[in-house]
């Protein structure tokens, strides 16, 4: 399942915010490029780009250690080079809570392979903060700040310029990612102080964070089930009930390995799922 944080930085990040992407990559812009893997087992590629000297940026965004993701970005890099002929520039980009801990490098006999591995919390939040860009703005709530409480106001006030209707989703979106720095109360008091109206626990985007949270506790369950049932070959299908975005669909698969005694019919149920 992708998870609520990831998929609102991927929608911030489509923007292109300016300030942001020159911080981590050198360039300010370019235009993205559909790339489509064949193996169901695989996502989509969160962000693929082509900037201004012909080079291929390839993001993915993680708000949580995955201990398979040099595998991923490896076969990514195939894929964006079969399509597109070109080897992808690839970061990942950690906007998660705990320790960064993630492989991004590996060696054998006649291959190197590697990706960029970026901290967001190594980006100082002020140079967001000077940008006109509302993108880079709302990501500096995740950067590193010696003063979260200024840094919170700043982002409001920049934010409270926009014409009514952008400024909410933009700071809805604010709302969302500060939970990721447990931010959200301290968030939630600056914008009640603001001359506007915003429902937050009726807003659609936190219905989704509440089923999200859902989602998780269940996905924490499979995987036990999983294990106890049928070992490593039932754990090996995490990463296809971890794709599976449907609350209804992992309850149904919850109840599917009480009954069936078969990894393969597990396996054909998330192929249809996912």
């Amino acid at each position: 399942m992708r998870q609520k944080y990831d998929i609102t930085l991927k929608d911030i990040l489509k923007d292109i915010p300016k300030v942001f992407l020159k911080l981590i990559t050198g360039y300010e812009t370019g235009k993205f490029l559909d790339v489509q893997f064949p193996d169901i087992a695989l996502r989509e590629p969160d962000l693929v780009f082509e900037v201004v000297d012909g080079k291929i940026l390839h993001f993915e965004i993680q708000s949580r250690n995955d201990s398979t993701m040099l595998e991923r970005m490896f076969l990514y890099s195939g894929f964006i080079l079969n399509q597109h002929k070109n080897f992808p520039v690839q970061i990942v980009l950690y906007v998660g809570r705990e320790p960064m801990n993630m492989p991004n490098h590996k060696e054998s006999e006649g291959v190197q392979f590697s990706y960029r591995l970026l901290d967001i919390r190594e980006i100082d939040c002020s140079r967001l903060l000077e940008s006109d860009c509302p993108e880079d703005i709302v990501l500096a709530i995740l950067c590193k700040t010696g003063n979260e409480d200024a840094t919170i106001r700043t982002i409001l006030y920049k934010l409270s310029v926009l014409p009514p209707k952008v400024r909410e989703g933009y700071i809805r979106k604010l709302l969302y990612l500060s939970d990721l720095r447990k931010l959200y109360p301290k968030v939630k008091l600056e914008v009640s102080k603001m001359p506007i109206t915003i429902d937050v626990k009726d807003s659609d985007i936190f219905k989704e964070g509440r089923m999200e949270g859902k989602g998780e506790g269940l996905i924490e369950g499979i995987e036990l089930g999983l294990e106890l049932k049928f070992a490593s070959a039932g754990l090996q299908l995490m990463n296809l009930v971890r794709a599976v975005d449907s609350v209804d669909k992992l309850e149904e698969f919850k109840n599917l390995i009480k009954k069936t005694g078969s990894v393969d019919d597990l396996k054909e149920f998330l192929g249809k799922s996912v």
